[in-house]
This record gives C-alpha cells, structure tokens and sequence, in this order.
C-alpha cells in the first residue's frame, strides 16, 4: 500500500503543487491530471524517489511492513524516456535489468517477455543494438522490462508514447493483469479511453503559481 500525505513541492520560487493525498492500495489505479505544465510528471518523479518533496510525507508498506526504500517496490517508466542501454541489444538489456532487480532470467523468459511486443524475432532481439529501433519499438520494449518487473507498484507517464494500436492492447491486458495480481499503479495519460475500465481513483493538480 501506497499512502502520499501532504506533499507539496516547490522549485525555486513556483509551488508546482500543494497538499496532495492519496492511498493506492492492491488492485488501484490512480490516474494523475491536470493542465500542460502543472507538475504531474513531477508528481510522478516524487514519488519514485528522484527528487525530493518540499513537505508531506510519503509510506510503501507490504503486509504491514514498512518498506524502507520504496524505490526497490517500485518501477517508473517516464515520458518519452525508456531507461534503456542503446548500445545493448533486447536481450542485453532486459538481462542487465533482471540482474539489477535481483532476478535470474533465462533466455526463455526473456524471448517469452518480449514475443508479445513483437521484438522476439532473432534479428530484432539479439546483435541489433536498441539505437536503432524506432521510438515505438523503444517504448515496447521498455514495456516489456516493466511487465517482467515482481515489484507491486507501477508509476506511468504517458505509457502509449508511441505506441500502436495492437501494443497498446498489449499494454491494457498486462497493466490489468499487474492490477488483478494484486499491483497498484499511478497514471499519467492524455488518453484514457484504454484505461476507462481500470481506473479506480483520480486526483487533480492544479497550479498554485509563485509563492
């Protein structure tokens, strides 16, 4: 369970927001909205653990537990970024993440991870470095990463950027299998039509201009 208490940030002298709340618990999907500019996606890096809140507070708990570092509970895929080595190939990369997160995939797993995304075919996922992919094939296979991920909470930016019509089903079908198993998420998305179904909690962010 996910509880954000408060929080607020400022940057420099712009609050981009104030006294936000929210309880993400097993199976929720909060979707995060609000005008162009207004600080959702730092809403999002907050509360992944890249920047640092003004004030509030912010508690991942399992079973009762207190999890110290909420960044090894949770992964972050950000806007039109994918955390991806371009230099490394589909396979490298989702190995060299595996080892990170503690996991030991063979290549089974991995060729499996990446069939739906329609990257497993041998000259897309191995010797072919991921620079060359195009932005949606990126995107795919950033995806592919974060559903192989045992972690329970998921924080999206704009999880379509680039994405097709059949990688977008894809994406529905895994984020709500994540939700089913017993995942939470937190959304941001121009387009919600994909979600509609999902979509247990929305907060709103509004500008609190120069303070």
């Amino acid at each position: 369970m996910l509880v954000i208490s408060n929080l607020s940030f400022k940057f420099r002298h712009r609050r981009l927001f104030d006294d936000l709340s929210l309880t993400a618990e097993r199976g929720d999907l909060w979707h995060i909205s609000g005008p162009n500019g207004v600080g959702k996606s730092t809403f999002l890096s907050v509360i992944a653990g890249l920047l640092n809140p003004t004030s509030g507070d912010i508690k991942l708990s399992s079973n009762g537990e207190t999890i110290e570092d909420r960044r090894a509970w949770l992964e972050y895929l950000p806007a039109e970024a994918n955390g991806l080595y371009l230099k490394m190939d589909a396979v490298q990369n989702l190995r060299f993440w595996s080892q990170l997160r503690g996991l030991k995939l063979d290549d089974e797993a991995i060729f499996g991870a990446l069939a739906p995304w329609g990257l497993n075919h041998p000259l897309l996922r191995s010797d072919f470095p991921v620079e060359k992919y195009s932005t949606g094939m990126k995107r795919r296979l950033a995806l592919a990463r974060l559903s192989l991920s045992p972690v329970p909470g998921w924080i999206l930016d704009e999880p379509l950027y680039g994405l097709d019509q059949q990688a977008l089903a894809v994406f529905r079908e895994r984020l709500g299998k994540h939700l089913s198993s017993g995942g939470f998420a937190l959304l941001v998305s121009h387009d919600l039509e994909p979600f509609r179904n999902l979509i247990t909690g929305s907060k709103e962010i509004v500008s609190r201009g120069s303070m």
